[in-house]
């Protein structure tokens, strides 16, 4: 296929030494955005000349692509984007549920004015007319808010959730394509719901609400994109992250 300029324009490059990241960042981007669409395919070639750049970078950003299960394939050859895979929204929600109620924990408990002031404004925005009207807005919203709600848990822990919560994007984007408007209600009360807990100060109750927000939006997702496949896997985390949530609550 002949790549459009509008999926992937020439970049704008600061930086030789960066050339690589700059070209994985910019394939990231069209893929988590759905710009590329699932089983489309790349060549090398192609992708170079789109972007105005040798095919060294281009077989370097293609590589990390497909280590992070983006691309399928072999890098000096051509490439194929990752399709809606029911297994990979059950590995990435799996390991959400853990660990952003983990992260959701530790930075309740470490909660400061202006941290909660900050929360308080991304809710209002998610629950604004502009963000109701596009999604596009929204989920940046979205993304701001995950991950300020695990930011006092290390960097590791935010960079690693921060990656998990961007390729979820893909299967987002997807399902809320194919719902009528109000998608954004139930997670707008959850969101809210799970604001108030973080504010007041209750590490165990925002560990649970954040695992049950997860659990059902994974949930979703796959009645949606999969409806015949089997959850267990995700049911047992939720009831991972419960459990260490009650853990908790019984200590304090």
């Amino acid at each position: 296929m002949t790549l459009d300029s509008d999926i992937l324009p020439p970049l704008e490059r600061t930086d030789n030494r960066r050339t690589a990241v700059e070209v994985y960042e910019a394939l990231q981007s069209a893929i988590l955005s759905g710009k590329l669409k699932p089983d489309t395919i790349l060549s090398q070639v192609e992708v170079a000349r789109s972007f105005n750049v040798s095919r060294t970078p281009v077989r370097e950003a293609m590589r990390m692509l497909q280590e992070g299960g983006l691309l399928s394939g072999e890098p000096n050859h051509r490439s194929r984007v990752v399709g809606f895979d029911p297994n990979d929204i059950e590995a990435l929600y799996v390991k959400r549920i853990v660990l952003e109620a983990l992260g959701v924990s530790i930075t309740t408990r470490k909660m400061s004015p202006e941290l909660r002031d900050e929360l308080e404004q991304l809710i209002d925005a998610l629950e604004s007319d502009e963000a109701h009207q596009d999604f596009g807005v929204w989920q940046t919203h979205h993304r701001r808010l995950h991950r300020l709600i695990v930011c006092k848990a290390g960097d590791t822990l935010v960079a690693e959730l921060e990656n998990l919560e961007r390729r979820s994007e893909r299967y987002q984007s997807t399902y809320k394509g194919q719902h009528l408007a109000g998608w954004w209600q139930r997670g707008e009360a959850e969101h809210r719901e799970l604001f108030e807990a973080m504010a007041a100060g209750d590490a165990c109750k925002s560990c649970e609400l954040a695992a049950r927000h997860l659990a059902r939006t994974a949930l979703e997702l796959l009645a949606s994109l999969a409806p015949e496949y089997d959850s267990s896997s995700l049911r047992a985390s939720l009831k991972f992250a419960l459990a260490g949530a009650a853990s908790g609550k019984n200590e304090a």
